[in-house]
């Protein structure tokens, strides 16, 4: 996959640096996890690891198993090698994927800032 692919999946599907971490920690080894398990594992806040799960699973990258774990799950194969090649480029040039990540707009940005647009 062409790196400037990679960088629009990324830009298009994952929503912030803590998805992009929860997604590969559960890709790196297969195993499940609950959401307290994840925040354990990167440091995080269960409101930071509630949106990271919610964005992946409506990606098709993550899905919800028996006991309110969680799994790398990929909707298709062609999810799974755009996650392969997305941590391929993030342990080369991890900026670039930040980067990716940053420059998509947010749909919460886009909502309060269509608020104040003027309307004919």
């Amino acid at each position: 996959m062409k790196e400037e692919n990679v960088l629009a999946f990324v830009g298009a599907t994952i929503k912030s640096v803590w998805a992009l971490e929860v997604l590969l920690l559960l890709r790196r080894d297969g195993k499940k996890r609950t959401p307290n398990e994840i925040e354990r594992e990167l440091r995080g806040s269960p409101v930071a690891v509630k949106e990271a799960v919610q964005s992946l699973r409506i990606a098709g990258l993550v899905a919800e198993n028996e006991g309110g774990t969680f799994g790398y799950s990929p909707a298709s194969p062609t999810l799974d090698e755009a996650v392969a090649a997305i941590a391929a480029l993030y342990m080369l040039k991890p900026v670039a994927i930040i980067r990716a990540i940053a420059a998509s707009p947010s749909t919460k940005l886009k909502s309060f800032s269509d608020a104040f647009r003027f309307r004919d």
